[in-house]
C-alpha cells in the first residue's frame, strides 16, 4: 500500500502541520509493507504564481498521477481541502486541524468564496481526521459534516525532543537574575498575545527584574513601545529544536493566552520540560491540558497578571505543577497516533 502525503507548498522550515506528518511517519516507515510518498509544489514566486501553481497546476497533476487503486491520498491540512474535488474520493483522508480557515471574514487572503470552495472539497473526502474531539465537534455542530466520517488521532509527544534539563546542561543562559514567562507562536489575533503585554504592564509595577521571552515573529512592535515594555520583551526566531528545548528549561512559566487553538502543541512542549503553565479558559485547552494548568477568562490581562505573580512567589505550587505536567505529557503518544492513522488507511484500502 502507498500513502502519497500531500503537503501544499514546500517549506524551507517545520511547521507544527509538518511535524505532525513527520512524527506520524517516523513510525510508518518501520512497516514493511508501506511505501510513503510526498506532493507538493515549489514555493510561488508572486499572487500569480501562487494561483497557477497550487489551484491549477498542483491539482490537476495530482489528478493525472491518481491511478493506483492501492494508494491513499492524504491530505495534510484542512486548506488543501479543495483537493477533494480532483482525487479519487473513495482513497481520500484529509487531517483538520480546527476550523478557523473557515471562520475568517474580511480576510483578503482567505476569501469568503474561497473559503466555501475548499470546505466544499474537504467535505467529499471518505475520511477526516481530526485532531481533537474540539474539532470533530465544530465540524459537526457548524457544517453539518457527518459524524461517521470523522476519526480522532490525536497528536503525540516527542518526549526525546523535549524534556526536563539540568542547568549544566543548557548551552547559554540569557538574563540570568531575571525571573523568565515565556510565549510560543505566532502574532496571529487569535493567540492574544497583547493580553500577555498588559499583563506584564502590570507585573512590572510589582516586579523589576522579569522579562517575556517570545520564540516566533514580531508584530505588536507598537503596542510594546507604548505600554514601556522594549527592554522587558525578548524576542528569538529561526532557533533549532535543541535551543527551544533549552529555552522551555530556563523558563520560570510559559503563557498561552489563546481565544481560539486546534489543539495547542507548544502548552505541552513546555509541560514536558517540566515548565508550569497558564492559559486561557476555552475548551480545547481543557480537553489536551486538563487540570495541570492555571487558567484565566480570555482576555483578563488583570487575572493573568495576577495568577504569574502568585505562581514566580510560590515554589510549592510550581514544583507542584511541574510532576502534573509531566504526567499529562504521558498521555499523548506519537507511536499510538500513527497506529490509529495506518489503521484508518488499511481500513480504506480494504473497504
Amino acid at each position: 500500500m502507498e500513502i502519497r502525503t500531500f503537503i501544499g507548498r514546500k517549506l524551507n522550515y517545520i511547521n507544527g502541520i509538518y511535524r505532525r506528518q513527520i512524527e506520524l511517519d517516523r513510525y510508518l516507515k518501520k512497516e514493511k509493507d508501506i511505501n510513503l510518498t510526498y506532493a507538493f509544489y515549489e514555493r510561488p514566486i508572486n499572487p500569480i504564481d501562487f494561483i497557477s501553481k497550487r489551484f491549477i497546476l498542483y491539482p490537476l497533476y495530482s489528478r493525472k498521477q491518481d491511478k493506483d487503486a492501492n494508494r491513499i491520498n492524504h491530505f495534510t491540512f484542512q486548506y488543501l481541502g479543495d483537493m477533494g474535488h480532483f482525487l479519487d474520493k473513495s482513497r481520500t483522508l484529509i487531517t483538520c486541524h480546527d476550523i478557523f480557515t473557515f471562520l475568517e471574514r474580511n480576510n483578503l487572503k482567505n476569501p469568503f468564496p474561497l473559503q466555501k470552495y475548499i470546505l466544499s472539497g474537504l467535505r467529499k473526502c471518505r475520511g477526516i481526521i481530526s485532531i481533537s474531539k474540539f474539532t470533530k465537534s465544530e465540524l459537526i455542530d457548524k457544517f453539518n459534516v457527518p459524524k461517521e466520517k470523522i476519526v480522532v488521532i490525536k497528536n503525540g509527544m516527542n518526549k526525546e525532543m523535549f524534556y526536563p534539563m539540568q542547568k549544566n546542561d543548557i548551552s547559554e543562559i540569557p538574563h540570568p537574575n531575571y525571573k523568565k514567562i515565556l510565549h510560543v507562536g505566532s502574532e496571529e489575533y487569535r493567540k492574544d498575545f497583547p493580553t500577555l503585554l498588559k499583563a506584564l504592564y502590570l507585573l512590572k509595577k510589582k516586579i523589576k527584574n522579569i522579562k517575556l521571552i517570545r520564540v516566533g515573529s514580531p508584530n505588536y512592535q507598537t503596542l510594546i513601545k507604548y505600554l514601556g515594555l522594549e527592554k522587558d520583551v525578548v524576542y528569538y526566531s529561526d532557533i533549532s529544536n535543541n535551543r527551544l528545548r533549552e529555552i522551555y528549561n530556563l523558563s520560570d512559566i510559559f503563557i498561552f493566552p489563546s481565544l481560539y487553538e486546534g489543539w495547542g502543541a507548544p502548552g505541552l512542549e513546555a509541560a514536558s520540560c517540566g515548565t508550569p503553565v497558564i492559559c486561557s479558559d476555552i475548551p480545547i485547552f481543557k480537553e489536551v491540558y486538563n487540570n495541570f494548568p492555571l487558567y484565566f477568562p480570555p482576555r483578563n490581562y488583570k487575572i493573568l497578571s495576577s495568577h504569574i505573580l502568585n505562581l514566580l512567589k510560590d515554589e510549592n505550587l510550581k514544583n507542584d505543577m511541574s510532576k502534573k505536567g509531566l504526567d499529562i505529557v504521558k498521555k499523548y503518544s506519537w507511536k499510538e497516533s500513527s497506529e490509529k492513522y495506518l489503521k484508518l488507511t488499511k481500513y480504506l484500502i480494504d473497504n
